[in-house]
């Protein structure tokens, strides 16, 4: 009988507040020790029929009822006011867009989750390439699902600049722009100018615009750490807990140290795993602790 490399659940980084943990295993089962326990889950699941050669590829006709064996267990480990991010991207099937996607989303909804928003990773340097039909893929989805209508949400936590155009558009103001100003078309949308005085920063777009990660980390398939950092500053308290079930190289696990959030990894690929704890290590500049290192058990 061959051997397999088992990687034990184990610590693997901490920081004064909060730490990572990396757990080789299935998240279906691994879940059931963080019951109640979860403010956020963020991930990018393995996509349809992709990458046949790093995953247990599932064809899209059937992604549906693969993924939704996942609903329960996210849904149990979620706090009542938790979020759950999904990261993923349709599938080109013949020459035309499978949409395994939406069907998946709304299945999670028939089960009991609120699709509160759908985002959008605008990637700044998309892969060329030329295609009969269609044009380059520059963008993927970010759906926002939570257990309630009301899960927390701290806008405050991504506010950005105002920008520029302040200094010259308030200078001056008009008439209708001291009182709501409703639209000349009747749509029923509005805007007071005057509110802007004084305002140094704005609420982000749900468009995020970010680059694709160009350096090779050990996984064929890496999302910038920008992507689930936006999330977790969105969506989990400071000390809250984040967790990634499709953890791939740990770009999660780097985003929630970098501010102050406490992380599990879990992911079924033991070389991942591994990949995952040497760039916790390297990247947050976290020193080694013969008590925390990564411990790995052979058995037949």
């Amino acid at each position: 009988m061959n051997e397999e490399v088992i990687l034990k659940p184990k610590m693997i980084a901490t920081t004064e507040s909060v730490s990572c943990t990396v757990i080789y295993g299935d998240c279906r089962q691994e879940l059931k020790n963080f019951v109640n326990q979860v403010d956020l889950i963020v991930t990018s699941p393995p996509y349809a029929d992709a990458r046949k050669k790093h995953y247990d590829s599932i064809h899209p006709d059937d992604f549906v009822d693969w993924f939704i064996t996942f609903h329960e267990p996210f849904f149990n480990v979620l706090k009542p006011e938790g979020n759950l991010v999904i990261n993923i991207k349709d599938k080109i099937i013949n020459g035309v867009k499978h949409r395994y996607v939406w069907h998946t989303i709304e299945a999670l909804c028939e089960k009991g989750w609120f699709a509160i928003d759908d985002y959008i990773w605008h990637k700044t340097n998309p892969m060329p390439g030329h295609w009969p039909n269609r044009l380059r893929d520059g963008w993927e989805y970010c759906f926002h699902l939570a257990k309630t209508r009301r899960p927390y949400f701290n806008q405050d936590a991504v506010r950005q600049p105002i920008g520029d155009w302040v200094s010259s558009r308030l200078v001056k103001l008009s008439e209708n722009d001291l009182n709501r100003h409703n639209s000349a078309n009747k749509s029923g949308f509005g805007r007071n100018i005057s509110k802007w005085l004084g305002k140094k920063t704005v609420l982000p777009a749900n468009i995020l615009s970010l680059a694709l990660v160009g350096r090779d980390k050990g996984h064929p398939a890496v999302f910038p750490v920008d992507l689930p950092l936006f999330f977790i500053k969105l969506l989990a308290p400071e000390k809250g807990l984040v967790i990634d079930p499709f953890s791939g190289s740990g770009t999660t696990g780097i985003a929630a140290l970098s501010i102050n959030r406490n992380c599990v990894l879990i992911d079924n690929n033991a070389n991942y795993c591994q990949q995952a704890m040497r760039r916790i290590r390297e990247e947050c500049a976290i020193q080694g602790n013969d008590e925390l290192q990564p411990q790995l058990k052979l058995f037949r």
